[in-house]
């Protein structure tokens, strides 16, 4: 087959397109020919060598593709119940996604229903499902709830907005800019605020009569999550949920315990290592939502295969306002 393999860590510019071996499945994996695959910041960290763990090379990115299953570990027999040959599914890979096949646990990806295309369900898995894990189930946003979505035009963001709606909380978004605001209104924030314009703090608070957000999700870190921690209600929940900007947060430990406040760790890669069937469930719900019209994932950039470096380039720039999406023909 064909991959994209990084022989040192040295950035995008060390990966090469070039003939590898064709993955073997586990007892409990299934084996896809790739039809799409989704690019994150995380690929572009780790290729830099600045995202622990630290792969060894040769290193193949990607997190997230659909396809469809091509084979079967030996422990998936065509009589379980689980995957089939030939069906088309979207999941969580180990890396290893950009390749025109890539090995997965089975119960890491789930079926995608005809009315989502390959690319919709790629953007799917780490935006979409780990907003899912990370507000759902970390943080138990709840119906009536006030969630505080930092840096909302992004990939992560948008894809809070659109989990934060779903789940019935009240979404306060939050991002640079009247462009990347309005993708977060298509999304379904109920309520937006230029955060290069005005102190996130006091327009949360006037935004909940005073009380603050019960929860804050924070994929970008660095100053914004010092200023964001102010918003917060007390007894509320902030979810670090990536460092988008580059740097860590910072919090403050005063503030946190002045508020009585919870901090979470949403880290998915993890997830998906420990508990991947979790991870198929929050996958499962998200791609559920996409079938039933609740919101459609949104696609900032597609590139096909030939042109993979140009995708890192463009998420190196920072304008995606949704999913980077590499297309593969996997005939």
């Amino acid at each position: 087959m064909k991959a994209y393999r990084a022989h040192r860590l040295g950035g995008p510019q060390a990966l090469k397109l070039e003939d590898a071996d064709e993955p073997a499945p586990g007892p409990l994996d299934v084996v896809v020919a790739v039809e799409a695959v989704g690019l994150q910041l995380a690929d572009l960290a780790t290729l830099s060598g600045e995202r622990p763990p630290r792969p060894k090379p040769p290193f193949t990115p990607g997190l997230e593709v659909a396809g469809r299953i091509v084979a079967l570990g030996e422990q998936l027999g065509e009589e379980a119940q689980g995957p089939r040959l030939g069906s088309r599914v979207v999941g969580y890979v180990p890396w290893g996604g950009l390749a025109e096949r890539a090995a997965t646990r089975w119960d890491a990806c789930v079926a995608i229903p005809d009315a989502v295309t390959a690319a919709q369900a790629a953007a799917l898995p780490f935006a979409y499902g780990g907003a899912l894990l990370a507000l759902g189930n970390k943080a138990a946003l709840k119906k009536g709830q006030t969630v505080l979505v930092l840096g909302a035009g992004g990939p992560l963001g948008l894809a809070a907005v659109a989990v934060g709606r779903a789940l019935s909380a009240t979404v306060i978004a939050a991002a640079n800019g009247a462009a990347r605001l309005s993708h977060a209104l298509e999304m379904g924030a109920d309520q937006i605020l230029d955060a290069g314009l005005v102190s996130v703090a006091t327009a949360v608070a006037e935004q909940t009569a005073g009380r603050g957000a019960d929860v804050v999700f924070d994929p970008v870190g660095g100053d914004v999550s010092a200023l964001a921690l102010q918003a917060l209600a007390r007894g509320g929940r902030y979810v670090l949920a990536g460092f988008a900007s580059g740097r860590p947060s910072p919090l403050d430990a005063g503030q946190i315990f002045a508020r009585g406040a919870t901090v979470l760790a949403a880290n998915t890669v993890l997830t998906v290592e420990r508990d991947p069937a979790a991870a198929g469930k929050a996958l499962a719900r998200v791609v559920a939502w996409v079938e039933n019209g609740t919101f459609t994932p949104r696609i900032a950039a597609q590139f096909a295969f030939a042109d993979a470096h140009h995708a890192f380039d463009y998420l190196a720039g920072r304008r995606g306002t949704g999913a980077t999406i590499v297309t593969i023909d996997a005939s």
